[in-house]
């Protein structure tokens, strides 16, 4: 279990005995300069942040990103006091032993989890089609109310800079996991909980519940970071199965699991773009993948890799193997076509040339098989890892992509004139209405800012009706075409792809460090309101029929919290306002590409 033991912290603190570490260098400043400046010191990736963002995250949090992070591989070589020495150097502070949460323990009996009710937040996107939509029904806020929402209470994730992990609402109890591996099922009024669980890496997925008739029992699916999935008694927290999803060692967990029926649909994302980002990687042998297990015991049923096993292609300048083709990964919460029994998903770009064709893609999977049974590509040719420069100096990537890839689910409906649909949104900037029944043929493309590596469409679209609503980030980069930034929410008609309005994202940033007027967090939708999270921290609610701004929120404060740990609001982004019933739940806090760091977890409640 990743925690940080008595030893650990003795260490950090105190340090230990000079004989022992006679020969180990434990100079900050000389391990920045040897082991991150190269990147960190002025970065030519607009996702790297620079040193003197570096200084807002917490020790603990850039110890867990060099010891099982995105930055593992640059810090192979580093042992364990060095990378503690390292990440208080750069943060100015020193290490802290994890909390426990302190939670108080619930005296009542958790409620039945009934599946059916219409005030049910379940996993990512609410339902199979990932809508991120909350019905009438499902939702006492709205438009005339919004203004009377207060806070009830908080939750701080300990020793964080984000808050990721957005919660799921059954029956108002709240399952979330966490950047320290603590999962909860907690209650939605006074935050208490009824069972709390531990496991060994993050929990940066949404937490699925599905009930198995074979077992009697309703079970909470859990994506631990490092691509293991565990299931549990949804009412105890009762272990029941667990499992390695791929064995890749780069292999993680980032997309939320989907059920549907007896099967839980499981996607996989990487960090060997990351370990790529060092000249002296054998780049690369990670590639994109889908798998199948059964609900009941954890059997897998099909694993599709949606490209060939990487073969030796060359060398790079550094003389170092090349193996292709590699990459792809899949970030998000595949969408379920019961109609057609297929599950669609979305890939990220190839890491090493030769390119696939699978790479920056929408694919539909075989429900059944696994076997891809369409796929379009939206990008060809887009190879991109962490440390690529313009110039191509890079010996893992001599010939850069733009880095489009396909991050937010695929949303699929039909609409009231009968057309079958999925859409997808790039970082490209660019919408695709997809037809279904005819293998993925284009039905329309519609551009919507200017996109980029950080541009574009990040990490959810919201429908309703025949209305796409997209929210657009277009914080750096810029296309081929040349297109303006369009930072904020654009209305698209399914039916056609003309652009119904776009709201320009409310400017709220007055030179504050990290802070950023972009909307790339996931929105979300009700019948009269559009809730879209901003880099500046701030949320804000716009008229679906116009885009008009009806009411804002700003997150970036320091809060007291339920459960001991102190906390603080950040950017918005990564997981998106969660309805259900008299409730609303956020997530506050993003320090991962220079945005603002937070670790807030915030429930708010309509007034009696």
């Amino acid at each position: 279990m990743r925690k940080f033991t008595s030893m650990l912290v003795g260490l950090a603190v105190s340090g230990v005995s000079g004989l022992a570490l006679a020969a180990e260098n434990l100079d900050g400043t000389s391990l920045y300069d040897q082991y991150c400046a190269t990147c960190h010191a002025d970065p030519q990736d607009v996702r790297t942040p620079n040193r003197e963002a570096l200084a807002s995250y917490t020790a603990n949090s850039l110890y867990s990103a060099l010891t099982d992070g995105i930055m593992q591989a640059q810090a192979a070589a580093l042992t364990n006091a060095q990378k503690i020495a390292l990440s208080e150097h750069l943060t100015g502070s020193r290490m802290q032993a994890e909390s426990v949460a302190g939670l108080a323990r619930c005296e009542q009996a958790m409620p039945h989890l009934e599946l059916s009710l219409n005030s049910n937040w379940n996993g990512w996107g609410n339902g199979l089609s990932n809508e991120r939509y909350q019905s009438a029904q499902g939702t006492a806020i709205n438009a005339t109310n919004i203004d009377e929402l207060e806070l009830a209470w908080v939750m701080g994730l300990e020793n964080s800079t984000v808050a990721r992990a957005q919660p799921t609402v059954i029956n108002n109890t709240v399952f979330m996991g966490s950047p320290s591996g603590s999962v909860h099922a907690m209650d939605i009024a006074s935050g208490c909980a009824y069972w709390s669980i531990e496991v060994p890496g993050e929990v940066r997925a949404a937490v699925t519940v599905a009930y198995s008739q074979a077992l009697d029992q309703y079970l909470a699916i859990i994506a631990e970071n490092s691509n293991h999935i565990y299931v549990v008694d949804a009412r105890s927290g009762e272990a029941l199965w667990d499992t390695e999803v791929d064995d890749n060692p780069y292999a993680r967990s980032t997309g939320s699991p989907v059920v549907y029926g007896d099967r839980i649909f499981v996607p996989v994302s990487s960090i060997e773009v990351g370990a790529a980002g060092r000249p002296d990687h054998h780049c690369c042998t990670f590639r994109g993948n889908m798998a199948a297990f059964d609900l009941n015991t954890g059997d897998k049923l099909w694993h599709t890799y949606i490209m060939d096993e990487p073969e030796l292609v060359g060398q790079n300048s550094a003389g170092n193997p090349v193996y292709a083709p590699s990459g792809a990964p899949i970030w998000q919460a595949p969408s379920i076509d019961p109609e057609r029994n297929l599950v669609y998903a979305g890939s990220g770009q190839n890491y090493s040339r030769p390119a696939s064709n699978t790479s920056d893609s929408v694919i539909a999977f075989d429900m059944d098989s696994g076997e891809m049974v369409w796929v379009y590509q939206t990008t060809g040719q887009d190879q991109f890892v962490m440390g690529c420069r313009p110039d191509g100096a890079h010996p893992n990537c001599p010939d850069p992509g733009p880095d489009l890839d396909i991050g937010a689910p695929i949303v699929t409906t039909t609409l009231s004139n009968g057309q079958e649909i999925v859409v997808a949104g790039t970082k490209g900037a660019e919408i695709y209405g997809l037809d279904p029944t005819q293998n993925g043929e284009v039905l329309w493309r519609t551009r919507v800012g200017r996109g980029g590596a950080l541009g574009g469409v990040h990490w959810g679209m919201s429908f309703h009706g025949d209305v796409v609503y997209v929210p657009v980030s277009d914080r750096s980069g810029i296309t081929d075409e040349g297109e303006p930034r369009q930072p904020g929410l654009h209305a698209i008609d399914m039916k056609t792809g003309d652009v119904l309005w776009y709201a320009p994202v409310p400017e709220r940033c007055a030179g504050e460090r990290g802070c950023m007027d972009a909307y790339s967090s996931p929105i979300t939708a009700t019948d009269d309101l559009i809730l879209a999270g901003s880099l500046s921290g701030y949320l804000f609610a716009h008229d679906p029929e116009t885009g008009a701004l009806l009411w804002e929120y700003n997150t970036v404060r320091e809060y007291d919290t339920i459960n001991g740990v102190e906390a603080s609001g950040g950017s918005l982004d990564a997981t998106g306002p969660v309805l259900s019933g008299d409730y609303m739940i956020i997530n506050s806090g993003y320090a991962t590409f220079g945005q603002m760091p937070g670790n807030a977890v915030l429930v708010f409640k309509l007034k009696n």
